[in-house]
């Protein structure tokens, strides 16, 4: 995506001079040819369709045949005599040709892979609605009692019943949800089948009245003798989450659960995770307890995965309705008056002050300042999407607004992290708006609250768990995160082995197991081939003219020798601010 912010004539300057450099008489070796079919892969697969260089599956074997002979054959100035400079040069230019030639040829392999695929789904129970995908944007707003019962009557109206040959279960109401039908869904799932578009939806409408009586803060008691688990992000990884089950067991009434959030998203079957979750709330509502994680959201979901996966495998309509159950998440669980359960971290800094220039140094720090009550944080309307300008917007004063305050309480719960020095820092995650807490911010929320501990996810950590602060442990529940990350994942056990003692906590740690050869966000491409208008729409939104030391490219702050001077001029407009850090009108 980084190739849509630079005009193809840049990126084909750059891939030049990588071309010049290497065609040099001082190269001797053979790998530049290998770089230069690498400079060609990057063109090829970031400038422009290239689908008119080959045409059918036949023409691609051809020409990858013939790029990758080229770039390791003699090339003909070399056989006319030309110079050893120029001959080399020759060579090379071949090597990138073959780069791009064999990225363009995989591209429309995979392309016409995609397009098998699609066809199959179109003659399935969930195909995809028939709709003008250039205006389609998502409902932000909440939807009223009558507009779910229309959307119900409509899906009734339109059902089909299942398709010749379905063995899958039916959902006909939470009563239909047994420990077979659960079994069944999950067989099901892993052969690559899917509930009937009219059963996904009614589940899901079923969940949003069942979260709709919920609190923003819950509270969760563990059963004596019994145990609490506590589940990290999953992130669509399905087969790492059915290994999950098979050694937690599934939740009960004896057994509760707290989901922490990051169901979805990043993993190409979040389709299949969220339906098992919602199917197990609808069981043990009382039992199972989902909290809300930063990618149940609709800004990261059309951006990682989750928005195209629905209109791939239902439609467009039911991520709405997805998302109406997302707002709808409770945003923490207390366990026991003792442990807060949340996704990411505590709240920031009040009145919410952003220091432009500030570091990612321990010693940079934005003073703690009073912690808020557990009563306070149970009082926020959590019923909210936030909107990309939502986060530079936070930066303020203390207000009586009621809805500033409540979102800039929902930033931090859904993405805010810890970090080693004191107080509050900038977050590496975003921009504006978004922090990183101190240990010292921990403590005194626990003193405060009177917790023996808060449980957090949101972050990967190399064993699946990790104590960020003496009370703040960090759970993570992908293994091998997005098939890179080579991490281990954990859940929690939570016990009280004295009624009113203190929570012991066990980390159970696993790793990953195979699953089906699909990559992550696999069917993000729904949304650039599709919905690019809504891409667009984000990354105008995302885009800034100044990075603020610390969200990606910036860790430290650079010296004004070494910048151009446009550069210089956007540093001394970045300090533009008034006394909490909000941008002034330009000159």
């Amino acid at each position: 995506g980084v190739f849509d912010f630079f005009p193809c004539h840049l990126l084909r300057a750059v891939v030049g001079d990588v071309f010049m450099d290497l065609s040099s008489p001082r190269r001797k070796d053979a790998a530049p040819k290998v770089v230069c079919m690498a400079a060609g892969a990057v063109l090829a697969a970031n400038v422009g369709p290239l689908s008119a260089f080959v045409t059918t599956p036949a023409q691609a074997e051809h020409v990858m045949l013939r790029g990758a002979g080229s770039a390791g054959s003699t090339s003909p100035a070399t056989q006319a005599g030309a110079s050893p400079a120029a001959a080399m040069a020759s060579e090379h230019c071949l090597a990138l040709a073959a780069g791009v030639v064999s990225v363009a040829a995989l591209g429309l392999g995979s392309r016409r892979r995609r397009s098998t695929a699609g066809t199959a789904r179109l003659s399935s129970p969930v195909a995809l609605a028939a709709e003008d995908t250039s205006t389609w944007f998502p409902r932000t707003t909440g939807w009223a009692a009558d507009e779910l019962a229309a959307v119900r009557q409509r899906v009734e109206a339109e059902a089909g019943g299942p398709p010749a040959g379905y063995a899958g279960p039916r959902y006909t109401g939470p009563s239909s949800v047994t420990t077979e039908f659960i079994d069944s869904l999950i067989s099901m799932q892993e052969k690559g089948g899917l509930l009937p578009k009219e059963d996904a939806y009614k589940m899901v409408l079923d969940v949003i009245e069942v979260l709709r009586s919920e609190n923003t803060m819950g509270k969760v008691s563990i059963p004596a003798g019994q145990s609490l688990t506590i589940i990290g992000d999953i992130h669509g990884q399905y087969w790492d989450f059915m290994n999950l089950l098979s050694l937690t067991g599934k939740p009960s009434p004896q057994t509760p659960f707290i989901f922490n959030g990051d169901f979805v998203d990043r993993g190409s079957w979040s389709i299949e995770v969220i339906m098992v979750i919602f199917a197990l709330k609808l069981k043990d509502p009382g039992s199972v307890f989902l909290n809300r994680g930063n990618h149940e959201m609709i800004e990261t979901n059309i951006l990682y995965g989750f928005c195209g996966e629905c209109g791939e495998k239902y439609d467009m309509g039911l991520f709405d309705i997805f998302s109406e159950a997302f707002r709808l998440l409770p945003l923490c669980h207390l366990v026991e008056e003792k442990m807060l359960v949340l996704h990411a971290g505590l709240p920031g800094p009040e009145p919410r002050i952003w220091m432009p220039g500030q570091t990612h140094d321990p010693t940079d720090a934005i003073p703690a300042t009073e912690p808020i009550s557990l009563e306070e944080l149970a009082a926020v309307d959590r019923y909210m999407e936030v909107t990309p300008e939502a986060y530079p917007n936070s930066i303020g004063p203390t207000t009586d607004e009621k809805l500033v305050m409540d979102t800039r309480k929902l930033i931090d719960l859904l993405w805010s992290d810890p970090r080693g020095g004191v107080g509050y820092g900038p977050s590496y995650r975003k921009g504006k708006g978004v922090y990183m807490f101190g240990p010292d911010v921990t403590e005194s929320f626990c003193k405060k609250n009177n917790l023996q501990a808060i449980v957090r996810s949101h972050e990967v950590k190399a064993d699946g768990f990790r104590w960020d602060h003496p009370q703040l442990l960090t759970v993570f529940s992908a293994p091998n995160y997005l098939d890179t990350g080579n991490n281990k994942a954990a859940f929690l056990k939570v016990t009280q082995p004295s009624p009113g003692g203190d929570l012991e906590i066990e980390q159970v740690t696993f790793a990953h197991v195979p699953h089906p050869d699909l990559a992550p966000m696999s069917w993000q491409v729904n949304i650039t081939e599709n919905y690019p208008h809504l891409l667009r729409k984000m990354k105008k939104k995302e885009a800034a003219t100044f990075d603020e030391f610390g969200d990606s490219d910036f860790e430290g702050l650079m010296n004004f020798d070494e910048w151009e001077p446009d550069e210089a001029d956007q540093f001394q407009e970045a300090f533009r601010v008034d006394q909490y850090g909000r941008d002034l009108p330009p000159k």
